[in-house]
């Protein structure tokens, strides 16, 4: 084949920027590695609460803010109360959404929450929104002033047991008693 008249400096230089520029650019062509997809994480989240002078109790609401492909049809949350709130002795939790199991209990001196379906091998996954309320009531002698409560190992798991990532292991919850 004929030269178009370049010099072969000249077309070992066009051939160099071309190569450089395909790499550089992700182009030219296999031999790499497919980069897999990241994979979606589940939310939780948990909004501010204020609890008024006359108010003794207050509701903190726990949402799923973000499904991810493998949804969970199960949560674990280990809650973590500042000295200035504690939990009534009744009606602790309350469903906001139905739950085939939601269940509270202290380990260890945090409050620990399971909510979904941890007995059925096609259990439901448990719905975007709200998932459940946790009654809190402000410690005696009360103290106005904002604390905040934690939400700790926050874990979650399909319907087959499978890990379902999360955004975040740890929610923080602002709760200001005036």
């Amino acid at each position: 084949m004929a030269s178009v008249g370049y010099p072969s400096s000249m077309r070992t230089t066009w051939f160099l920027v071309l190569t450089l520029s395909l790499s550089a650019c992700g182009g030219g062509g296999g031999g790499g590695a497919a980069v897999p997809p990241v994979a979606a994480a589940a939310r939780l989240l948990a909004e501010a609460i204020e609890i008024g002078p006359a108010v003794t109790v207050a509701d903190v609401t726990v949402s799923l803010a973000k499904q991810p492909e493998a949804a969970p049809a199960l949560l674990e949350a280990h809650i973590e109360l500042p000295p200035e709130l504690s939990l009534p002795n009744q009606d602790r939790l309350t469903a906001a959404a139905p739950l085939v199991t939601l269940d509270g209990n202290f380990v260890d001196g945090r409050f620990v929450v399971i909510c979904g379906d941890a007995s059925n091998q096609n259990a439901v996954v448990l719905p975007n929104g709200e998932l459940f309320r946790l009654r809190v009531t402000p410690t005696l002698p009360r103290k106005p002033g904002s604390y905040t409560i934690t939400l700790r190992n926050l874990r979650a798991a399909t319907s087959d047991g499978s890990n379902v990532p999360l955004e975040s292991e740890t929610v923080s919850v602002s709760v200001t008693i005036l």
